[in-house]
């Protein structure tokens, strides 16, 4: 039987499939496919995930490089300057402000002291604030949880504790290396007369002048602040380039600035302010005032208001204190304007000294006005009207020189108008249009009604009436010097214009003169001195009339009398009318005295003692009471 062959090798096993039987013919081919699929798989998986990062990475390497380019190309400059401030700081450096002087005497100087400050960037924790404050309060005068207040606030990063410290607290505080507190450099008023010209001085406060002539010379008293640019650390502090000095890139000096020199002589203010305070003790007054003039150059030598304050703390008096009430204040100045009217009737040929006026025993009645005297005088001469101080003569003198004339004689002494002096708050007065005037003006206005004037004015327009005739314009700056001590302005008289003739002018002396023997001034008389001059008591107006309790009595004296040196007016506004109120009992004592004790002030000397005893007993021979 035919058989097949068997192969050579063993026979293999039954269940036990050979390597061929295991794998078909394209086993192997498939297998390698399989595998390079999945290798090109994890292959662009890793692509991708290095994809994912490396172009994110791509692109902001390109937007850091295109914000580089801005950064040092476009915006460098800005940029660089904004380093620039982070590391610099801008300090002010304050400027001293000018001194005032009046005579030898320093009434205005500022002190060098320091402000103490808080940097609440540096003081973040309360904690620190509260440690702080307990250790500044018994220096700085304050309670500690006003000052930790203070540091509490999350407006600004910087605050202030103190200004103007005294030199010896400053060091104090220095010696407790508190952290946080440093100081600033600054400059403090001080007025070292305390409160001599306080009206006239006025006071300056942070931003500068406040009033007086603080106030009007601010832009000459104030300087020019400079600067000091340095360099700092991150906590502020200044970088030190070595053996403790600040490296500072650029620095600008302050400026000082000018000093004044008054024309204030400090003796006769004081004279004129010690005169008002006995005024305002005696005779409770709301308010008084004085004013002293130079016949000769129109200089201010005394300029007081009462009550008064003291620059050094002007927040502890009220604005009515402060009120410099000889250019601010306004009233109708009575009796002592009838002397105006009756220089212009003479200097116009309308009066003579010869004659004699018809006072009608003191009661002129008109058709529809009666007007009064205090006394019931009968013919008195032109000089008597004036020393018994006659309401109805000078209405009489006003009538004949008709409105136009009467005017005329009001602007030409400078009332309605400015004085243009140096002090802040000047008013004009009040004189009304020609055009509206009434029948009643010419009766009123020659008696010192129906027109109010401001003490400056009452005493520059005296000046005018017995320096010769001339008007002056009253200045209260002798003189202003730069910081290298240049002069750059010297006080030279100003005339504004002749008034009257000298011969007028010298008639009037003679007749005031008359008045202090005579009449209602005798209480301004002294022994060492002639005094000339006037009183005036003028009713005040409330709700429209003329009130019976209300006045402002005063007087207005010159001296020597023969040859005028000085013109002094002392006002005095409602005193008691149970005390007294008549300008010869309230103002005129006290003009004589301020007269008397500011003379020798500007050279004139005294009456020898034999003048003196026999102007005395003249005087006593002659002297007659006064009421006005």
């Amino acid at each position: 039987m035919y058989r097949n062959p068997q192969p050579a090798h063993d026979t293999p096993q039954l269940g036990t499939p050979s390597a061929e039987q295991a794998d078909p013919p394209y086993a192997a081919c498939s297998g390698h496919v399989g595998h390079d699929a999945e290798d090109d798989l994890r292959n662009l998986a890793v692509r991708l995930r290095a994809g994912v990062i490396v172009v994110p990475l791509l692109l902001l390497l390109v937007l850091l490089g295109a914000r580089l380019v801005q950064i040092q190309v476009w915006q460098g400059a800005h940029w660089s300057k904004a380093a620039e401030r982070q590391r610099r700081s801008l300090e002010r450096l304050p400027a001293c402000r000018g001194t005032i002087t009046a005579g030898r005497e320093t009434l205005v100087q500022s002190l060098q002291r320091a402000t103490v400050i808080a940097d609440l960037k540096l003081l973040k924790e309360h904690q620190d604030r509260q440690s702080v404050a307990q250790a500044l309060a018994p220096l700085l005068n304050r309670q500690p949880d006003e000052l930790t207040e203070s540091m509490d606030r999350t407006d600004r990063r910087v605050v202030y504790l103190a200004r103007h410290v005294e030199p010896e607290v400053e060091e104090r505080i220095r010696a407790l290396k508190l952290r946080g507190i440093g100081f600033e450099e600054d400059f403090r008023r001080s007025y070292p007369q305390g409160q001599l010209a306080c009206h006239v001085l006025g006071f300056a406060g942070l931003d500068g002048g406040m009033e007086g002539l603080e106030l009007k010379l601010d832009g000459l008293l104030r300087g020019v602040p400079g600067y000091r640019v340095y360099e700092r650390d991150a906590a502020r502090r200044p970088l030190s380039r070595g053996q403790g000095e600040s490296f500072t890139p650029e620095t600008r000096a302050p400026r000082a600035g000018f000093d004044l020199t008054l024309t204030l002589d400090p003796g006769i203010q004081f004279a004129a302010e010690r005169e008002l305070a006995k005024i305002m003790d005696k005779y409770e007054p709301a308010g008084a005032t004085a004013v002293v003039l130079d016949t000769r150059t129109g200089a201010v030598l005394a300029m007081a208001s009462y009550p008064g304050f003291d620059p050094n703390h002007p927040g502890a008096a009220g604005a009515a204190s402060r009120r410099n009430r000889t250019v601010t204040d306004v009233y109708e100045p009575g009796s002592t304007f009838k002397t105006f009217i009756a220089a212009w009737a003479l200097d116009k040929g309308a009066a003579r000294r010869s004659e004699r006026i018809d006072c009608q025993n003191g009661a002129w009645r008109l058709p529809w006005r009666t007007l009064h005297d205090s006394h019931a005088y009968g013919l008195l001469s032109f000089d008597d009207f004036l020393v018994k101080s006659s309401n109805i003569a000078a209405a009489k003198i006003g009538l004949r020189l008709g409105a136009d004339e009467v005017h005329a004689a009001v602007t030409a002494f400078g009332f309605g108008q400015s004085t243009r002096s140096e002090l802040p708050g000047e008013v004009s007065g009040l004189v009304r249009a020609r055009r509206v005037w009434t029948k009643d003006s010419l009766l009123s206005i020659p008696m010192g009604q129906e027109i109010a004037v401001t003490p400056l004015q009452l005493a520059a327009a005296y000046a005018a009436m017995i320096n010769g005739g001339v008007l002056l314009r009253p200045q209260v700056v002798a003189g202003i010097r730069s910081p290298r001590g240049e002069v750059l302005y010297q006080m030279k008289p100003e005339s504004v214009r002749r008034v009257i003739f000298p011969a007028t002018s010298a008639a009037m002396r003679e007749i005031l003169t008359r008045v202090v023997v005579d009449g209602t001034g005798s209480k301004a008389w002294c022994r060492e001195y002639s005094i000339g001059g006037k009183t005036g008591t003028a009713q005040k107006v409330v709700n429209g009339t003329y009130s019976h309790e209300k006045y402002v009595g005063s007087f207005c004296g010159f001296a020597p009398a023969d040859h005028p040196r000085l013109v002094c007016l002392v006002t005095v506004d409602e005193p008691h009318k149970g005390l007294g109120y008549y300008g010869g009992t309230v103002a005129a004592p006290a003009v004589g005295e301020i007269l008397r004790r500011a003379l020798p002030s500007v050279g004139v000397l005294p009456r020898s003692l034999q003048e003196q005893a026999a102007a005395e007993h003249e005087f006593k021979r002659r002297r007659s009471g006064s009421g006005d």
